[in-house]
């Protein structure tokens, strides 16, 4: 089957809602320094606190620099706070040909308040010694406070900044570039500490990258349809009416037949399927329909555009 690049939208009707949105829009798109600098600072606490509380007591080695500090500290005494600084301004002074003055701005503030915080903390009591419970629960912290940070357009330095600018040129996932590039530091850290607790690193970094693409991108699963039928009409009508939902409709071609097909693309949440599936049933048993996950949905029913 073919689908042109051209495509019809047949959706819900504006509400008043959405027109009060469209009107919006420009607004929308203001800077929010109050809402960034929030996030930047509960950001930063949460990674620090999850370093100090649970990373560090049980030499997890969990990310980039933050891992580089720990083994710097294991090896040479050096206090991982003065590590991460050092490493992350160099680290911004790179980035900054890439991102920009204001995103360098935003990313000195993170870059400084995240080491101050593992410094002032460094003498708290750590909640557990089981090196599993504390690589979960400090992976989880740290992708969250890294995620946080990310969502305010800034970045702690280091490794982080690395990974936005892979992003941006390669269009690499940020969770798989932080495993590889925090594979790489459990590689250096395999040789300062044991067995266990590069076992424990690894479960870290796979927590902290998936936690911070659900940050970044919603950790919610929207669902995507794709339905062909030659009843293509009455599915768009009873789905627009009896579910609601709003439907593409996609001038398609059969690559067997070389048919013209109309193919209809309509997202929903997951406890919308049952109702797709029994309309289209009653229309048409023999459509084919294909169902995949949408990670992120923005737009009107869904997450707004920020």
């Amino acid at each position: 089957m073919q689908i042109p690049s051209t495509s019809t939208y047949h959706g819900l009707p504006p509400t008043p809602a959405q027109a009060r949105g469209s009107r919006s829009r420009e607004s929308e798109r203001r800077p929010h320094p109050f809402r960034d600098a929030a996030l930047i600072i509960t950001g930063c606490v949460v990674a620090a606190l999850s370093f100090t509380l649970f990373l560090r007591p049980n030499g997890i080695a969990p990310s980039g620099v933050v891992g580089v500090s720990l083994v710097l500290h294991r090896t040479a005494g050096i206090e991982p706070a003065y590590t991460q600084w050092g490493l992350n301004l160099i680290a911004l002074g790179l980035g900054a040909w890439w991102f920009g003055r204001n995103f360098m701005i935003r990313s000195i503030a993170a870059t400084l308040l995240l080491p101050l915080v593992v410094l002032l903390t460094r003498n708290l009591s750590p909640l557990t010694q089981n090196p599993l419970l504390a690589a979960i629960c400090g992976g989880v912290g740290v992708g969250l406070g890294v995620g946080l940070v990310f969502r305010a357009n800034s970045s702690l330095g280091g490794f982080g900044t690395l990974a936005l600018a892979l992003q941006k040129s390669l269009g690499l996932t940020i969770d798989k570039i932080f495993i590889f590039l925090d594979g790489l530091v459990v590689l250096l850290a395999a040789l300062t500490f044991s067995a266990e607790q590069v076992l424990c690193a690894l479960v870290c970094i796979v927590l902290a990258g998936r936690t911070i693409r659900g940050v970044l991108t919603g950790f919610g699963t929207s669902k995507v349809a794709m339905i062909v039928s030659a009843h293509a009409e009455e599915i768009c009508t009873a789905v627009l009416r009896d579910i609601p939902l709003g439907v593409t409709k996609l001038a398609g071609q059969g690559g067997y037949t070389g048919e013209p097909k109309q193919v209809l693309m309509t997202v929903m949440r997951p406890m919308e399927i049952p109702r797709l599936k029994n309309t289209i049933r009653a229309i048409d048993p023999a459509a084919f329909m294909i169902l995949y996950d949408a990670s992120e949905v923005l737009g009107y029913g869904f997450k707004p555009h920020e």
